[in-house]
Parts: structure tokens; C-alpha cells; sequence
């Protein structure tokens, strides 16, 4: 438990002047975080303690330092943290007031648009932006830790994520998902090949509720990683990951639209998803080159990983993959 006042001290030495009022956020989170400041002054931090702590140099820090410094704006600014004994305790950044992720602000808008209230045009356009600052991040990270990455290194990954689900998930989804692996094996086949792909540190854990929206502001959040990735967070990757993960969190948006609200307007929110992901996939596609059959493969590995991830942390997730991932297969 964090005493009272620590994260005002923590957030007061590294912006450089007193800061005394603390408020905790509430909702349900791994870590502990504080806002630090005047609630009636527009510059406010958050303190976010790392529970447990994490061994010093934190990835997720060391990618919001190279952001910083490649002056990469499209995240609440990065302050500092807080280590001691080589162990990273706090990080602080800029509070953004009013801000939404995703998973909110995507899902409303959808569901304003399918009550006649929000235009088609504008849903495309925030997947556009999303694919812009997917695009503009990866162009600040280029030079952290270029590498290569063998193509099979995620074939080995994707089938092992496979078999995961396969033993784990139960029922009509687990039947579901045994009906499609000959689909499955198909379309991950394209890494199979001996290609080398350009990697550097990525985002890597990349989707709709990581874009955090307040008034016109779009902005990338939480570095930290893969939940389901412990020890990778450090290394470098191709960036496809992240664009395939991106990509299909625009079709988890769509599912939550149909189960939660609209379970009548599923035509409508295919159209949504498929127009979406075009927009993202083409803004991303202007600045750096995509290699088509490999990132539907990762797309596809995207969704055995949210097989995986709603398993182990999230059971009521599962309607997502096993919506998404027979729409997939069925688009390619």
C-alpha cells in the first residue's frame, strides 16, 4: 500500500515544484495509480505504482524515454519514475483530463452512428488516425534496437498459442474453434517462409483501448507490454505485431457493438469493421511497407492470443475471438 503523500513527493521532485492534493483512480487495474495536483489547475500528473515492482531498466519506460526524445507527442507526456535498489517503483506522467479509451469512446461512437447520430465518415476517420499514430510511433522507434526476426519465430508462437486454446477453451467456442484449425494452419502458413523481418521495440500490446481520446487529442498509452508475453517486453519485434493487433482490436470494437447493443445490426457493423480497417491499414501503409500475406497471418495469431488472454484473465472476453477469428478466416 502506498502511504499518503508518497505520490505527491514522488511527482514534486521530478516536475520540479510542489505539488500537495492526491487523488486515487478507482477503477480496476494492475497497478496503483494517483493524480497528483490541483483538480482546478489544467496541468495534473499521474503516479503509477508498479505492483510488483520492476527490475530496473523498466521496458515500458525505457520505450517512453526514446518516444520523448524522437519527439513523439501522441501520448501523455512522460515525466519520469521513481527507483530505488535497481528497481523501478512509480512512473509519472501528464494526466489527461475527460480522456476515454477505446474500448469507450470507439464503442459509443459506433453505437451513435447505428442510432443516427454520428456519421458513417467520422468513424473512419478516427480509425484513420489510429493508424497515422501506429504509423508515426513505429517511425520514432526504428532506430530502438533494430534488428531482425525470423518469420518462424511467430509461427512457433501462433501455434503454440493454438494449442493453448484448443486444450483450455471449452464448450460451443472450444467446438468452434476445433472446426477451424484446418483454416487456421492455412492462413498462418505464410510463416513458414525463411524471411527476415525488419524489428525494432514496439508498443506490444497495441489496440483500441490503448488510444485514449479527450476533446480532439488521440493518444497511445501503456508501454508495458504483452500480459501474456512476461520476459518479452524487453526485446525487439517486427512491427506488424503491433499493426495486426491494432487492426483487429477495430473488430473486437465491432463485436462489443453487437453483443452489448446492437445484437440486430450485424451487417451494418461488418461494413463498419471492414471499412475501418482498410482506412487504418491504408494510413499505416503510406509511410512504411506491409507485407499483406504475413500480417493476415499475424492477425490471425492476434485472435489465438485473445483466445488465450480471455482464458487466463478475462472469461467473459471469449465471445470476441470467437466472433472475430471465423470472420477473419472468411475475409482472407
Amino acid at each position: 500500500m502506498v502511504a499518503s503523500g508518497e505520490s505527491a513527493r514522488v511527482a514534486s521532485r521530478l516536475v520540479g515544484r510542489e505539488l500537495t492534493e492526491e487523488r486515487a483512480i478507482t477503477v480496476d487495474q494492475t497497478n496503483h495509480s494517483v493524480i497528483v495536483g490541483d483538480a482546478a489547475v489544467p496541468e495534473q500528473f499521474v503516479v503509477k505504482w508498479l505492483q510488483p515492482p520492476v527490475l530496473s531498466p523498466h521496458p515500458g519506460v525505457q520505450v517512453l524515454g526514446h518516444l520523448a526524445s524522437r519527439g513523439f507527442t501522441e501520448m501523455p507526456t512522460y515525466i519520469g519514475s521513481e527507483e530505488r535498489d535497481e528497481l523501478v517503483l512509480a512512473t509519472v506522467t501528464e494526466f489527461v483530463p475527460e480522456a476515454q479509451d477505446g474500448w469507450d469512446w470507439f464503442v459509443d461512437d459506433v453505437d451513435a452512428n447505428l442510432r443516427g447520430e454520428r456519421t458513417f465518415e467520422d468513424l473512419i476517420a478516427s480509425a484513420t488516425r489510429m493508424g497515422e499514430i501506429t504509423s508515426r510511433m513505429h517511425t520514432a522507434l526504428a532506430d530502438m534496437q533494430p534488428t531482425t526476426v525470423a518469420a518462424r519465430t511467430y509461427l512457433a508462437t501462433a501455434f503454440e498459442r493454438l494449442d493453448e486454446a484448443l486444450r483450455t477453451v471449452h464448450g460451443e467456442e472450444g467446438a468452434r474453434l476445433l472446426a477451424l484449425v484446418p483454416s487456421v494452419h492455412t492462413a498462418l502458413s505464410p510463416l513458414e517462409s525463411n524471411a527476415l523481418l525488419t524489428a525494432h521495440r514496439i508498443h506490444g500490446d497495441l489496440h483500441a483501448g490503448q488510444f485514449l481520446r479527450a476533446r480532439d487529442r488521440l493518444l497511445v498509452t501503456d508501454f508495458d507490454g504483452n500480459p501474456l508475453a512476461t520476459g518479452e517486453t524487453r526485446l525487439s519485434h517486427s512491427p506488424l505485431i503491433d499493426l495486426a493487433s491494432m487492426l483487429q482490436s477495430i473488430s473486437h470494437v465491432g463485436c462489443i457493438v453487437v453483443k452489448r447493443r446492437h445484437p440486430d445490426r450485424a451487417d451494418d457493423v461488418e461494413r463498419f469493421v471492414a471499412a475501418a480497417t482498410t482506412a487504418a491499414l491504408d494510413a499505416y501503409r503510406s509511410a512504411h511497407p506491409v507485407a499483406d500475406d504475413l500480417l493476415h497471418a499475424l492477425r490471425v495469431a492476434q485472435e489465438l492470443h485473445e483466445y488465450c488472454y480471455a482464458v487466463a484473465h478475462l472469461p467473459r472476453w471469449l465471445y470476441v475471438p470467437d466472433a472475430s477469428l471465423p470472420a477473419l478466416l472468411r475475409d482472407s
